[in-house]
């Protein structure tokens, strides 16, 4: 422990319950302030790339539930996509004689070619024919040719 000749003057003042409640009331108030600290936000392209993988991801979703209602006995459908990272943007490049790639720009910018769309992970299946090892089997080999996933990322139960 400390020499109490080390402590200095201003800690022993804050002695005592009086001392102990000061110090919680000037933490809880820098909690509440945030430290003065500017709070990070995302960029407009970032909010834009985000946006549109949640796009992608609901516009899939809903065409995928519509593809399974239509196998026979899968009845009522409800489809959970996972998705890996987010969306790539894939920029035109061109090659020196040295070997060197450089990028393409247009109008002092990267000249995009496209943008890809993020890759599916898994597929997670609840359907009234889920018990049906018939319909498992058939919404299996939809998915996986549709997705290009491959089964065992392709989950399918009873609902």
């Amino acid at each position: 422990m400390a020499d109490e000749k080390s402590i200095p003057r201003y800690i022993k003042a804050l002695r005592g319950k009086g001392g102990l409640l000061l110090l919680a009331a000037v933490g809880i108030l820098l909690l509440l302030v945030g430290g003065g600290q500017p709070k990070a936000s995302a960029s407009t392209g970032e909010t834009d790339a985000i946006a549109r993988a949640e796009a992608y991801r609901a516009t899939l979703t809903e065409e995928l539930i519509a593809l399974c209602e239509q196998v026979k006995g899968a009845g009522r459908v409800r489809l959970v996509l996972t998705l890996a990272g987010g969306e790539e943007a894939v920029y035109a490049t061109d090659s020196t004689a040295d070997g060197r790639t450089d990028y393409v720009l247009s109008g002092g910018e990267g000249l995009l070619l496209y943008r890809k769309n993020p890759t599916v992970l898994g597929v997670g299946v609840v359907c009234e024919g889920g018990n049906d090892p018939a319909v498992c089997r058939e919404l299996t080999a939809l998915l996986s040719a549709t997705l290009g996933v491959g089964s065992n990322r392709i989950y399918i139960s009873c609902g």
